[in-house]
């Protein structure tokens, strides 16, 4: 995602102390990813690593509601 090498530690802790989605398609090569994320992670983990990113108008709209909450406080 990025679209330079990285180091495996960035990429296990990127996505709020959780892998990057895209740790498999990076990282295939180097290590056996799939063992590593099985050994590692529960199934609830791998869900939430693997879930399909939101689309853009509702991370957006996500981001404006949490900004006008913050901005009421």
């Amino acid at each position: 995602m990025l679209g330079h090498k990285i180091v495996f530690s960035y990429c296990r802790t990127s996505k709020e102390g959780l892998p990057c989605r895209s740790i498999k398609n990076c990282w295939y090569e180097h290590i056996d990813i799939a063992s590593f994320i099985e050994k590692n992670y529960t199934e609830e983990e791998q869900s939430i690593i693997f879930a399909p990113p939101r689309d853009k108008v509702t991370s957006l709209l996500t981001l404006i509601e949490e900004a006008k909450a913050r901005a009421i406080r």
